[in-house]
């Protein structure tokens, strides 16, 4: 059901990802943004696909990697790279984390996201290495700013994005200051506990913060993984982070939160590094770290769809589809991102 107009509300990675999917569809799209605390701009936009502390797939991760690989790339130009292949090991933390690893990389369902353990793994030298380490297939890194630069140069073409904040109180039933559309769809981030609508539902505040720093020792091809990530930007540049700070309202970067993440880079290195940059955001969170979606339960023109946490660049492009689908269509959304499961008490 194409020509529906639908006002989103919040343009990060949720809002911006269901705008160019509805806009796609054939809906007429209005976004309303207040450019306050995107953790999504900020975000190292690495996806990995295990979680790496009993060596397990990340939730639907076969789905989403399919799907992204394209989503991503579509938005890119010959100048301009938006999704690359990151190498990423893994530093093992224990001889428990690499037995896990061991039993898995055999097994034909995680073929597609570990190699198996050689001696040159085992060896590895470029970083503290006690119980050796494993390499991850299938890791990217979306280059955040390019990448919201094209989706929302594609929004802006196709329909309307107003930089301001969204007045609840101008809502009323199906109409916002007047005009009348067919669906309001909240993609708020933490700023959800705001909305008089779905201040109910729980969306934690989780602030990250994340420092580019320089590192001579490091090798720059590759990502290194343990109590902390490493991205490589090139020129012994890297990213590293995050921190996990919950219910800390402050998007500012704090001096704790630097020596955090110094500490934990400790773990895989004794060099001690340049500080460059430090960045703070905060994420939308949910209590069984998965997404929430639906329909409000008394009135059908409002929509959520929030809680995309630190795994959002992975789930955010298919998770829209799908949703989008369910908006314009019916078509039944995932069983674990129902917003019901916040609802039956």
């Amino acid at each position: 059901m194409g020509g529906k107009k639908i006002c989103v509300i919040g343009n990060g990675l949720a809002g911006a990802c269901v705008s160019y999917h509805l806009i796609k569809a054939g809906a007429k799209v209005t976004v309303y943004d207040n450019r306050f605390n995107h953790s999504s701009f900020i975000a190292a936009g690495l996806i990995t696909p295990l979680v790496f502390r009993r060596m397990n797939k990340s939730w639907r991760v076969d789905d989403f990697i399919d799907y992204l690989v394209p989503f991503y790339r579509s938005f890119e130009f010959s100048d301009q790279e938006v999704l690359r292949n990151i190498p990423l090991r893994r530093m093992f933390a224990s001889e428990q984390e690499r037995g896990y690893w061991l039993e898995r990389q055999d097994n034909p369902e995680y073929s597609a996201y570990m190699f198996s353990i050689n001696s040159k793994d085992e060896n590895y030298h470029h970083a503290i290495n006690n119980f050796g380490s494993g390499r991850v297939r299938n890791c990217y890194a979306v280059n955040t700013e390019p990448f919201f630069s094209k989706i929302n140069a594609f929004i802006r073409e196709r329909g309307t994005i107003n930089e301001e904040s969204f007045a609840y109180k101008e809502l009323v039933d199906n109409k916002y200051k007047g005009e009348t559309f067919d669906a309001f769809v909240f993609c708020e981030g933490y700023m959800n506990y705001l909305n008089p609508f779905f201040k109910d539902i729980p969306v934690g505040r989780t602030k990250g913060e994340i420092l580019t720093i320089k590192a001579k020792s490091i090798p720059d091809g590759h990502s290194l993984n343990r109590k902390c990530f490493m991205l490589p930007l090139g020129d012994q540049k890297f990213k590293i982070g995050s921190t996990y700070s919950w219910n800390d309202p402050n998007p500012e970067p704090s001096e704790v939160g630097k020596q955090e993440i110094i500490e934990k880079f400790a773990y895989l290195s004794d060099e001690k590094i340049e500080v460059l940059s430090h960045v703070a955001g905060i994420r939308p969170t949910t209590m069984d770290r998965r997404p929430i979606v639906g329909k409000h339960p008394k009135n059908g023109h409002l929509y959520i769809f929030n809680g995309l946490g630190t795994k959002g660049y992975m789930s955010a492009p298919l998770l829209a589809k799908e949703f989008v689908e369910h908006l314009l269509d019916g078509t039944s959304l995932h069983e674990d991102v129902l917003i019901e499961r916040y609802l039956v008490k």
